[in-house]
């Protein structure tokens, strides 16, 4: 495959465009290629001498969400690949790069059953929506809603039960487990602190003033 005329293809259909209206101009693009590198750092600690299938997954991870926003995206998103990318790819590649997109957004089925490649892309697209990531996001929706910093605190705060008790479940391997880990580690330190600065507090001002 060639990957730069691949990825001229896909900064064409999403460099432009917003997944939402009140999140930045091409965020589902920059998004894309995060969970490429995401998903080959993932790949060299899974399984290290298994690098024939990279260009496979950083294709698939550039254009997973193109159709992002509307029901079924993942089918959907399958389906607008193949059209754009015929030519490009060999059948194989794109049975390959099909069947990751099909099945990124399914967390529900028995994951056993998937390839060790479409794992790998599940776990690197969930873990790019946390730690700075999600904090990014929801001052995004804060600014463009209207909220105020307290409710921005309380909402925070409100996540963090999401967050210890949902979405690690849905991740396929122990590295990947780990990582979520820290980032959520992350998360809750920043919610802690934002909800004492955000309230005219000092953090740590104990320790910090030394009394």
């Amino acid at each position: 495959m060639d990957l730069l005329k691949i990825k001229q293809i896909i900064f064409d259909e999403l460099a432009e465009k917003s997944s939402h209206n009140w999140k930045e101009k091409g965020n589902k693009y920059h998004h894309g290629e995060r969970v490429a590198k995401l998903i080959l750092t993932l790949r060299n600690y899974i399984i290290p001498d298994d690098d024939g299938h990279d260009d496979i997954l950083t294709v698939a991870a550039w254009f997973h969400d193109i159709m992002n926003g509307m029901d079924n995206h993942a089918l959907l998103g399958a389906e607008r690949t193949k059209e754009l990318l015929s030519g490009y790819c060999s059948d194989y590649e794109m049975r390959e790069i099909y069947d990751i997109i099909y099945r990124h957004d399914d967390r529900y089925s028995d994951r056993e059953s998937f390839s060790v490649y479409a794992r790998l892309h599940q776990d690197a697209d969930l873990l790019d929506h946390f730690g700075t990531f999600d904090i990014w996001t929801q001052f995004l929706y804060a600014v463009c809603h209207g909220q105020t910093i307290l409710e921005e605190i309380k909402y925070m705060n409100e996540w963090r039960s999401e967050l210890d008790t949902k979405y690690g479940g849905e991740l396929n391997f122990e590295i990947s487990k780990k990582i979520y880990d820290e980032k959520t580690e992350f998360y809750n330190y920043f919610a802690d602190r934002f909800s004492v600065e955000g309230t005219g507090g000092i953090w740590n001002e104990k320790e910090l003033l030394g009394n």
